[in-house]
This record gives C-alpha cells, structure tokens and sequence, in this order.
C-alpha cells in the first residue's frame, strides 16, 4: 500500500491492489473532489460536534456486561432485564441488587462506565425531476440496524434530531447533493434517495481509547454508506478507516485502509451489494488513543449516511 494516496480512489484502484476484481463501488475522496472546500466545511461544522447530546446506548450496553461478567451465576437474570434498560424504559437502579454486592474497585470501575460518543440523527430524501434537484428533510422515527434479532443493534434506538442550524444550510444541502450524484455515478438508474445522517462525535481519554465501531467489522444495513465524512481529529492517533470484503468461503479480508483527515471521506456499498454488484463489502474503524495524554481527552468527529435507493 502506498504511503501516500492520489485520491480519487475507486474500486478499480482497490482491485490493482488486491489482484482480483472488487465489483462494489468505493469511493475515498476529499470534498474538494466534489467541488466543496475542505476548509470551508471543517471550519463550519467543526463546533457543531460540541453541541451534540450524548449517546447513552453504548455505556448501558457496557454496564449489563460488566455486571454479567461479575455474576455469572445471574447472567441470565441480568440479561432479561437487558432490554427495558437498553431502550431508556427502566433506569439503573434496577440492577441496584448486584450494584450494592460490588467491592469498593469494582463500584468505582462501574461508575467510571459513562457516555464517550456524542450524537445526532437527521434524514434527508433527494431526488431529480425535470433536471432539478429536490432535497427534503423528513423525520427519523427511530434507528435500528438490519441485523439479526439477537443482534443488540436491532433494537430500536430513538436519537436527537440533528438542530436546523447543523443541516438546514447551504453548505449541508451541497454535501447531500454531491452524495446524490456519487449514487447517480454508481447507479446509473437512480432517482431517489433516502439518507440518514450520523453526527458522530467519539471521545478517547487516557488508557481509555475512543473506538467508533464498539462491534468490529460490520455492515450498517443500508444500500450505500459514507461511513465516515471525518471533520475533527482532536489530540488523537489511530482511527484507521478499514473497507473489507467478506469471500466466499465467510472469511473476512482487509481490501484497504486509511486514517481519513478532516475534510476526507469513504463511500462504499454496504448491504446486498454483493447482489448488485458482486462484492460483499464491508467496514470497520479501528479505536484511537491520546495523542498526547497529558491533555486527558481527545476527539474524532464525523458525519456519517446510511443511503437506501427508493426509485430506480
């Protein structure tokens, strides 16, 4: 892999480096290559992150575990209850039974178990007609994955929507319209869209790394994904963007990696591509740490879409 990369890079380009054909499309890019100013987008949307809610799924996740791991007798008990908490409908101190049997470390590591993952939602349908382009907001009922039922992602997630002021601008709609005429590059047929975008803001602290894909490799369940826009690197070193490609015989190989910069993105087909267009791709984001610790927190920020084609 070359150490520098001349972006544009496609399929084509991931295909010379692997050997073999890669069918599904891939597109890593900067914004400039879309006719947008990487600077001009970073310095917009950069303070944006800051004003994101918290995403409480992960840390809830996090603590059934940890206390499964400490009563593995109850493991069953503790699991039914997984789900009510899980969604927001029951509070922690449901669990408060095996809470108060922890030791004073294992109290203190429980606590130290908080949000690290800022987050917003918005979704956005774009279309054609009569060569105009028509971009509208529409509202995110709730988001889960299209995985398996026993998948934790499956469960519904509600999220904040996305403030106006962070997507119902100018330079937001230019964004949405340059991924339109990727798909219409990828996808010759399409005339409409749905995105759901992810503001995605991750915190890395010391001997605590930020990790945006908690789940390793996956696929999100969508036609197409940005996996990341990146838009802040904050005191951070890892977060290496990874596309693989899921072969025949089910294992997974690593087909290209990049640590994206601020103002950098990845497009790729997600689920069914394989039927579409012949390659089962999928991705994953390795965690990154501090870069320097005696700053105590980092941040790796980015925009991400989950695309559905309506109309073809």
């Amino acid at each position: 892999m070359p150490h520098r990369l001349h972006f544009p890079i496609s399929e084509k380009y991931v295909s010379d480096i692997v050997g073999r054909d890669v069918l599904s499309p891939i597109r890593v890019a900067s914004l400039s290559h879309l006719g947008i100013d990487p600077e001009e987008f970073v310095k917009t949307f950069s303070p944006y992150f800051e004003e994101l809610p918290w995403d409480p799924y992960d840390a809830r996740r996090l603590r059934i575990e940890f206390l499964k791991q400490q009563f593995p007798k109850e493991e069953k008990e503790i699991q039914q209850l997984f789900k009510d908490y899980y969604l927001g409908n029951t509070e922690l101190n449901t669990f408060e039974k095996w809470i108060h049997q922890l030791s004073k470390k294992k109290k203190k590591e429980f606590s130290d178990i908080q949000p690290w993952r800022r987050r917003s939602v918005c979704q956005f349908s774009c279309s054609e007609m009569e060569g105009k382009y028509i971009i509208q907001r529409e509202k995110v009922e709730q988001f889960a994955q299209a995985v398996m039922g026993d998948d934790y992602r499956s469960l519904p997630r509600v999220f904040q929507e996305s403030p106006s002021h962070h997507v119902e601008q100018s330079l937001f709609y230019r964004w949405i319209l340059a991924v339109y005429k990727i798909m219409k590059e990828v996808r010759p047929k399409t005339k409409k869209i749905t995105m759901v975008g992810h503001f995605m803001s991750v915190k890395a602290r010391p001997k605590k790394p930020g990790d945006n894909s908690p789940e390793g490799a996956h696929e999100d369940g969508a036609d197409y994904i940005v996996s990341a826009l990146v838009v802040n690197r904050k005191n951070v070193k890892g977060g290496e963007s990874q596309i693989i490609e899921k072969l025949d015989s089910g294992e997974k190989e690593i087909i290209f990696r990049h640590t994206l910069e601020p103002g950098e993105f990845i497009f790729q087909g997600d689920s069914k591509d394989e039927i579409i267009h012949g390659t089962d791709l999928w991705h994953h984001v390795t965690p990154f740490a501090l870069d320097d610790e005696k700053l105590n927190e980092g941040w790796r920020d980015i925009i991400g879409f989950d695309i559905n084609v309506e109309e073809d």
